[in-house]
């Protein structure tokens, strides 16, 4: 198992500059950290990572394979809000603040993920300054996003309305 994590890690190594925006702008040095302060964690089809409601404070990148991010409607039904695929990260909430999980992650087939903890990039604050930078843009490329996506909806709403569409 060991041989096969320092592989795995090595293979992450390569390739994390296609990986996504986590990695954006880390240097060779700055990705063996990260590497280190790292675990890997494989995941079977269909297994939960996390439910909505949860504590956590653990954030993961994908490495290969796809997750599912959904929420719970206020029927109990489940609506699926994302498609994660390889170098998406998710669950990083947990790591910039204390709050319970937004929604509900499950693996979309044999997936593998890196996680990384609070403590652990707590450990290397200098790390922890780039990811946080590279965390935000990412999260604000999500605003943008859901941000077109509602004016889209109000639009078409709107639309709608003035043409007497129900």
């Amino acid at each position: 198992m060991e041989a096969m994590t320092a592989r795995f890690m090595q293979q992450v190594l390569l390739n994390a500059a296609s990986m996504g925006g986590l990695f954006q702008d880390l240097d060779v040095q700055a990705m063996d950290t990260l590497i280190g302060a790292a675990g890997m964690v494989p995941f079977d089809d269909d297994a939960v990572v996390f439910e909505e409601g949860s504590i956590g404070d653990l954030m993961y990148v994908i490495v290969s394979g796809k997750m599912e991010v959904y929420r719970k409607d206020a029927l109990g039904g489940e609506v699926r809000l994302a498609v994660l695929g390889e170098g998406d990260v998710f669950g990083e909430m947990a790591i910039l603040e204390h709050v319970r999980r937004t929604a509900s992650v499950r693996a979309l087939g044999p997936s593998i993920t890196l996680s990384l903890s609070r403590q652990a990039l707590a450990r290397h604050p200098d790390l922890t300054l780039q990811l946080y930078r590279n965390i935000a843009r990412m999260l604000s490329r999500r605003l943008r996003l859901t941000t077109d996506e509602l004016l889209s909806h109000e639009t078409q709403a709107r639309i709608r309305q003035e043409r007497g569409e129900a």
